[in-house]
């Protein structure tokens, strides 16, 4: 904080350690979404609601937006993520991966911290597929879940499992109430507590109850 100016982690209080935040605004699939009926980027949260609606949380997400395109992204990161001992760690709590060079860059930063689980949800399918097809090797560390676009829509299964990753899709109370398996924050006042399912490879898909 002292060298950046700025803290570089996002405590998010339902988050079980930190995570990792950059504007809704500046989305890229997001951003197309969010006039989509029924996408589940429609009255985004992250958006303009809550906490993310103040301007201090909207020029800190900013600035982290501007450090993540620096060189200082990888070696800051990595040494903020290791001196904490942070064991799980989410990117994105807003926001999204900008280009393939900065998944590239996030890809480093797990290989740097291999003590630490990385969970990576986003919508840019395209951005990630190119970026595995060119040759890339993603992080034993690092689950990278293909969000599902629509509110009850099937997840992206064929192209996740084309790629060798995860999915999470968000379902209406009808839907979710029939799962067997299912994100169980909804009934522990949004939070994770001792729920792990986006850090764990074996989990294909973890539906989330839409509100």
């Amino acid at each position: 904080k002292d060298f950046l100016g700025f803290e570089p982690l996002s405590n998010v209080w339902k988050m079980p350690e930190y995570s990792f935040n950059i504007p809704a605004q500046e989305c890229k699939a997001g951003g197309e979404m969010i006039n989509l009926k029924g996408s589940i980027c429609e009255g985004c949260y992250a958006y303009d609601k809550g906490r993310y609606k103040f301007k201090n949380v909207i020029n800190s997400m900013y600035n982290k937006l501007e450090f993540a395109m620096s060189d200082y992204f990888i070696p800051v990161m990595t040494y903020v993520i290791n001196k904490r001992e942070v064991k799980y760690f989410r990117w994105f709590d807003s926001g999204d991966i900008q280009d393939e060079n900065m998944l590239d860059n996030i890809c480093k930063i797990c290989r740097a911290t291999p003590d630490t689980k990385h969970w990576l949800p986003t919508k840019e399918w395209k951005m990630v597929t190119k970026y595995i097809q060119s040759g890339h090797i993603l992080p034993n560390n690092l689950d990278i879940r293909l969000s599902g676009l629509y509110i009850d829509g099937p997840p992206p299964t064929k192209l996740a499992n084309k790629l060798g990753l995860n999915t999470s899709t968000v379902v209406t109370k009808e839907k979710f109430d029939k799962l067997l398996f299912k994100c169980p924050s909804s009934k522990q006042e949004n939070q994770c507590r001792d729920c792990r399912a986006c850090w764990t490879k074996g989990v294909r898909n973890v539906p989330y109850k839409y509100h």
